[in-house]
């Protein structure tokens, strides 16, 4: 027996918010509260049964004296606020916390006014009793000659609310007028509300609103199967199987629902009534005759039954076909495993036996190798074709030529040219039947690489250029220059290696299978000489030692001095400039240095005392001379008078003038008498032209 439970109950978590037509309970319930007071929670109201609120379960309410009630009990007795103007459901405040608002607003039932009321009553009766909160006729504050009259209605079990207004005017002088209608959370994370009436300003008569949970739908329940005379249980879930009562008897079907916040009985039990009329056992068996598409079973009914009449059979072979005869044969098109049912009935009574046949006996080719190989080794092929044993193989390689290896799984190619080649295995079982499986293989062919250098000696810093040689189908092919420097499929580069010594260039390609090819050179580089003459020098003939010029920095090079000697060194005794070049391989470098002369006296042959800075003086020696010890110059005009004398080493020399007075152009006459440092004596006569 089975029924098919249901439930139109929904999660609290969310509600829809619809207009019902207005049909309000009674207004005065049996019990009175919050008489004579204003802003007020009443004290704890205990709900005669659980009530689900934004998924949550309570048990008690508090009544708010401004028409709101609240699940939140820690506000019995507590201020109820008022001031609700600029408030915007959802809003964090214990006036709308956890609460139902119909409206909340700010009414007054601190005056009294004959009939006015707020009251609560229970009614109906379990599991679908509801309670009733009504303020009936209060006075608006500030505005007391209005009067409210609103209704909240709590559904036990549904977990609905409703809202009936019989009147709810506006004082638009207090609070701004407004009102809430609505439900909204404990946390002011979520609220809904009636349109329009979210702290807006609005009044009503006879108007009603139903909040109805639309969260997940509750399909959690349980079903309990018992017999209605005894009680006693006889299984639980949506069928009751292997139930064989002696005689007619009566069965019940209850079910116990879990919502989102409690568990409800339902309130409709189903009753059955079982009658025993006859008995019929089902059973057959079966032979099976394979084929290669189809799979033919031969069935035989061994079904047995009492004597009270003929039963009637319905088999279903499970690949949605069916018969209704006593021993059918059904061809299966698809190899499977297949649950066969037979029924047999017999005066409404039934008996099922379900038998599952395997006709599974796949014909199914399958093989595994490499998708790729080297010329140089073998294709390895290996057969996992189902079943394994006793089937046979042949094989085609696609190069021309095939094979069969029998029952062999195991089976190896050599391929003598690279390319791709369909792989056909075709295998036979002892029915006959084919199957077959092809694969694409890849022979790849060895690498050729090499290169050529445009030198293998080099000078550090000077660059290399390198054109590589490599066969086609590659994948990648890299550059190793020895130094911490590569490079990726970069043709013919050119490369500078900055550091001297010997290096190895090396060129690898990467191919598909085959393993890479590599081509290695040498090279190399050597440094640049450092060569160094030092400072220029002087020299004074027959003082001063030969002067030594050396490259030390470079004792191992090659040399070549201006003087054509070859050595490492020269010595110098004249005065002049020298150079060297230094070669390390086929690397030079050079440097050269100035021995000046030293032990001298340049004397000109005129001067120009005019005062513009150029030659105002006639032999300075500190300009014109170099190494002497001793020196005395005397000049004569053309009269032999003697004009100018000195001694000094250093001075600037004679200024053209006499006894202060500047003497005129013309020719004069020096005698000069000097000794250097090397003891050498010279005199010098001559002239000199004074001009301006």
């Amino acid at each position: 027996m089975t029924i098919q439970p249901f439930s139109d109950l929904f999660g609290t978590d969310s509600y829809s918010v619809t207009q019902i037509p207005y049909n309000p309970y009674p207004w005065v319930g049996a019990n009175q509260i919050l008489v004579g007071v204003d802003d007020i929670f009443s004290g704890v109201v205990q709900l005669p049964f659980p009530f689900c609120f934004f998924g949550q379960k309570y048990n008690s309410i508090v009544v708010g004296a401004n028409g709101q009630i609240s699940f939140d009990i820690t506000q019995a007795n507590q201020y109820n606020p008022w001031a609700t103007q600029g408030w915007v459901a959802p809003y964090n405040s214990p006036g709308m916390n956890n609460t139902i608002m119909a409206p909340y607003h700010d009414v007054n039932p601190a005056v009294y006014y004959q009939g006015s009321n707020i009251t609560w009553g229970i009614y109906g009766t379990a599991p679908c009793r509801y309670c009733v909160i009504s303020w009936d006729s209060i006075p608006m504050f500030s505005c007391t000659q209005m009067l409210a009259s609103q209704q909240i209605v709590l559904f036990e079990s549904t977990y609905l609310i409703d809202i009936n207004i019989k009147g709810k005017p506006v004082c638009a002088g207090w609070n701004g007028g407004v009102a809430h209608e609505g439900i909204q959370n404990a946390t002011a994370t979520k609220a809904f509300m009636v349109p329009g009436r979210n702290g807006t300003v609005f009044s009503l008569t006879n108007d009603s609103y139903r909040f109805t949970p639309k969260g997940t739908q509750t399909l959690n329940y349980d079903v309990t199967w018992r017999n209605a005379i005894t009680g006693d249980v006889l299984g639980v879930g949506n069928t009751l199987n292997n139930y064989f009562p002696p005689a007619d008897t009566k069965v019940t079907a209850s079910m116990t629902v879990y919502t989102d916040c409690d568990t409800l009985n339902a309130a409709v039990v189903d009753t059955i009534d079982v009658i025993v009329t006859g008995s019929a056992t089902a059973n057959f068996d079966y032979d099976i005759h394979l084929g290669c598409k189809n799979d033919t079973i031969f069935f035989t009914n061994t079904s047995v039954h009492d004597s009270l009449g003929t039963p009637n059979y319905l088999w279903w072979f499970g690949d949605g076909a069916y018969s209704t005869l006593l021993s059918p044969n059904h061809i299966y098109q698809t190899q499977n495993i297949y649950n066969v049912t037979l029924i047999a009935t017999l005066n409404g009574c039934s008996d099922t036996i379900v038998k599952q046949i395997d006709i599974r006996h796949p014909l199914q080719a399958v093989f595994g190798s490499l998708d790729s190989i080297c010329i140089t080794t073998p294709l390895m092929l290996s057969s996992t074709s189902t079943p394994a044993g006793f089937i046979q193989h042949y094989w085609n390689f696609g190069d021309g030529h095939d094979t069969t290896s029998g029952t062999g799984a195991l089976m190896s190619h050599y391929y003598n040219q690279g390319g791709s080649f369909d792989v056909k295995m075709i295998i036979t079982d002892t029915l006959g039947c084919r199957d077959s499986m092809s694969k694409t293989i890849f022979v790849d062919l060895p690498t050729f690489v090499d290169f050529v250098m445009s030198d293998s000696m080099v000078c550090a810093g000077d660059p290399v250029f390198l054109i590589d040689s490599i066969a086609p189908s590659f994948v990648d092919f890299y550059w190793d220059f020895g130094d911490g420097q590569t490079h990726k499929n970069n043709h013919n580069p050119i490369h500078v290696w900055d550091t001297p010594g010997s290096y190895t260039v090396s060129l690898s390609t990467e191919r598909i299978v085959c393993p890479e090819g590599t081509k290695q050179k040498n090279i190399t580089v050597n440094a640049y000489p450092n060569v160094s003459l030092g400072p220029d020098t002087s020299i004074c003939p027959g003082l001063t030692n030969p002067i030594l010029l050396s490259d030390v920095n470079n004792p191992f090079a090659l040399h070549l001095w201006s003087t054509g000697e070859t050595g490492s060194s020269i010595s110098v005794t004249e005065p002049g400039r020298y150079w060297v070049k230094a070669s390390n391989g086929n690397c030079a470098t050079s440097d050269s240095i100035w021995v000046k002369r030293d032990c001298y006296l340049n004397i000109p042959n005129s001067f120009s005392p005019n005062g513009d800075g150029l030659n105002d003086y006639f032999l300075p020696r500190e300009l014109l001379s170099s190494g002497l010890t001793s020196f005395k110059m005397d000049i004569y005009n053309r009269w032999g008078e003697n004009i100018f004398t000195t001694n000094s080493i250093d001075g600037r020399g004679w200024d053209g003038k006499y006894n202060g007075v500047l003497q005129p152009i013309g020719v004069y006459v020096y005698l000069i008498e000097g000794e250097f440092i090397n003891g050498v004596k010279k005199t010098y006569q001559g002239n000199v032209t004074l001009i301006r």
